[in-house]
């Protein structure tokens, strides 16, 4: 069914893209411009087409490529209105040429292309009534977008490290290392009824160095979640697993219980923030090893992103809490159970549709609940460690294309503790690949 278009939208822009041409400008292509605006007002398309393209000969503008698009539309010809506003999506208009591609969309009865189209448009953070008619338009044609089933991202990456081992600021030497890194992950919902869903998620992590193996790391992770997926928001129960290795050992298991709660819109209209609140307990069982680090880890997770035209903000906290079984020598006692805070803030800005750059920056403050017990040359010291963590990153990221991405992000870390055997500082730059499916 070809749905029915509203023309409120196309009329009004056309007021506000109302052509002023530079000076220079030829005289007689303005004329032309403005009688082609005047014939489409007075229901000539013909007319207007021909005034237009014979500007556009002469003149180049927004106002008048989008003008365009409109007569183009509005004469069924549909794939030459689709290139012009195509051609505005790295504008400032791009909100603008969003809707008008959902309209195209909507005219040759392709429901999936347009409900995408309009969702982009809100996600442009548009002024308040182009959001409300893309709203409108979701409202009509149904705005859930059906998951689907099994979603897959692949992701390798090559970077440099400097001081892997985390010596203190003090040591004389540090390792530094080159680095393989990937990341896999497949999710998706084998089992679906209405709102109600069963959501699984198999992750494969693995980080390689050339040098130094004994800090490779990889890692195993399954989730199993009960789903429910109303339109107001989408909550999630469930249970999941971790094994990691470490140095080409085993290092620990993990088992937990986890529930998470996301929703779109939460201060803002149209779906143009997101929330979310998750809680986490986990188990962990460490190999011998790595005894000191078996016991529990409890996690409150909040997030917060929003965007504001070319701009997206993040804002997160989270809070650990860790009951271990610690390390005691006899002589000396290490407390590996931190009780941390974590606040992160990241900013992200779009310089075209395809290439975003961002920075963040992230703050931890750790504290140990039992105190170290440790000897010094003056005697023994019982203090309880105290972590100031701060760390900044800044990267950047091009669309290849809608499944195909190439990233960079150069991070530094610094730790600052009240003992100063935990102070260092280390450094990481990647360069990564990405396919989504």
């Amino acid at each position: 069914m070809v749905h029915r278009v509203p023309l409120f939208l196309l009329f009004l822009t056309l007021a506000w893209l109302s052509p002023v041409a530079n000076a220079e400008q030829e005289s007689s292509a303005r004329e032309k411009f403005r009688a082609g605006i005047q014939a489409f007002q007075a229901g000539n398309l013909q007319r207007a087409r021909e005034l237009l393209e014979t500007a556009a000969e002469e003149i180049s503008s927004r106002a008048l490529t989008y003008n365009l698009g409109v007569v183009y539309y509005h004469l069924g010809e549909y794939d030459l209105a689709r290139l012009r506003f195509e051609s505005l999506l790295p504008t400032d208009q791009r909100a603008l040429a969003r809707y008008n591609l959902g309209l195209i969309a909507l005219a040759l009865e392709n429901e999936a292309a347009a409900r995408e189209a309009f969702i982009a448009t809100l996600s442009e953070d548009p002024d308040e009534k182009l959001a409300r008619l893309a709203a409108g338009q979701l409202k009509e044609i149904g705005q859930d977008i059906k998951e689907d089933n099994w979603q897959a991202l692949f992701s390798l990456a090559a970077g440099y490290e400097e001081n892997i081992a985390l010596f203190p600021d003090s040591a004389a030497t540090s390792l530094d290392d080159a680095f393989l890194e990937s990341v896999n992950v497949l999710s998706g919902f084998p089992v679906r009824r209405g709102n109600h869903a069963l959501q699984t998620q198999l992750l494969l992590y693995g980080r390689a160095y050339a040098d130094y193996g004994d800090f490779d790391t990889y890692l195993a992770r399954v989730n199993l979640a009960w789903a429910y997926l109303p339109k107001a928001f989408h909550y999630t129960l469930g249970l999941g697993g971790d094994q990691l290795w470490q140095g080409g050992n085993d290092r620990e298991h993990r088992a937990r219980v986890f529930t998470e709660y996301r929703k779109s819109g939460c201060f803002r209209a149209f779906g143009r923030d997101r929330c979310l609140v998750a809680v986490e307990a986990e188990q962990v069982d460490a190999t011998e090893r790595y005894r000191p680090y078996d016991g529990q880890r409890y996690r409150l997770n909040t997030s917060y992103k929003t965007r504001f035209g070319r701009w997206t903000g993040d804002l997160r906290y989270r809070v650990d809490y860790n009951d271990r079984r610690d390390l005691d020598t006899g002589t000396e006692y290490f407390s590996v159970s931190p009780l941390s805070q974590n606040l992160l803030f990241g900013l992200d800005y779009t310089v075209t549709p395809s290439w975003t750059i961002g920075a963040s920056t992230h703050y931890e403050f750790r504290y140990y609940q039992t105190a170290h017990r440790l000897t010094i040359p003056e005697g023994l010291w019982i203090i309880h460690r105290e972590d100031n963590r701060i760390s900044w990153s800044i990267n950047s990221e091009i669309e290849i294309s809608r499944s195909f991405s190439v990233g960079f992000e150069l991070e530094d870390v610094q730790n600052n503790s009240n003992i100063p055997r935990y102070d260092y500082d280390r450094r990481t730059a990647t360069i990564d690949v990405t396919v989504r499916l």
